[in-house]
């Protein structure tokens, strides 16, 4: 794992852990309405309460999810042993704090060059949950600010944790299943703003429901 993921990767944890009306260091004025946007109580579309838990059933583990908008979030991060899939800095202790780190690109043996690995992408999340596309994790952006980033970045982050003494803490990368070349897919990274771009690399996941 590269300095640059050791440096920003244990905040990863704490993306979607809230929902809050506060826009932070932003200057912009809006409507936005936390307990409207992700309330607390009641049932989301899918018939389940807006926030709980659920249980991956290939391995028994629980996640925490939340309802934004339409969308229904782990707010946790994944934490299945895909292959392939490290933990930070390959201490196990930390996958228990921090969930695991994905890529999904491999050597193709017949070429020698990396490609995107579809069957991984479509099968690396819970039953019932997907690895989200980059429109969605937009949707996402649209239901919390829109394209004031430094507002949505801190309406989804959560109130401790952030920016600490060991500078970890700054950034969170997760994966999208939408391809920006031919060997790497976008990435979204969460710090005072919100942003997208294309990266190879392992990242942390939080899937979607279908």
């Amino acid at each position: 794992m590269n300095n640059f993921l050791k440096l920003f990767f244990s905040c990863a944890v704490l993306l979607l852990a809230a929902c809050t009306t506060d826009s932070g260091e932003s200057s912009v004025v809006d409507d936005f309405d936390a307990s409207i946007v992700c309330p607390a109580e009641g049932t989301n579309a899918y018939g389940m309460p807006n926030r709980g838990t659920f249980v991956d059933e290939r391995d028994g583990q629980e996640y925490k999810y939340t309802t934004i908008g339409d969308q229904v979030w782990m707010a946790e991060n994944l934490n299945y042993n895909a292959v392939g899939s490290i933990c930070q800095g390959k201490d196990e202790s930390k996958c228990e704090l921090y969930g695991r780190l994905y890529r999904y690109t491999w050597q193709n043996r017949n070429t020698g060059r990396d490609t995107i690995n579809w069957d991984f992408i479509d099968s690396v999340c819970p039953p019932g949950w997907h690895l989200p596309k980059l429109a969605e994790w937009e949707l996402l952006q649209s239901y919390m600010g829109g394209t004031d980033s430094m507002a949505v970045a801190s309406r989804l982050k959560s109130e401790n944790g952030w920016e600490n003494s060991n500078l970890e803490g700054n950034s969170a990368f997760f994966l999208s299943a939408t391809a920006g070349y031919e060997t790497m897919n976008y990435v979204v990274s969460f710090g005072k703003i919100i942003g997208i771009f294309p990266y190879g690399g392992s990242y942390t996941i939080r899937c979607i429901r279908d």
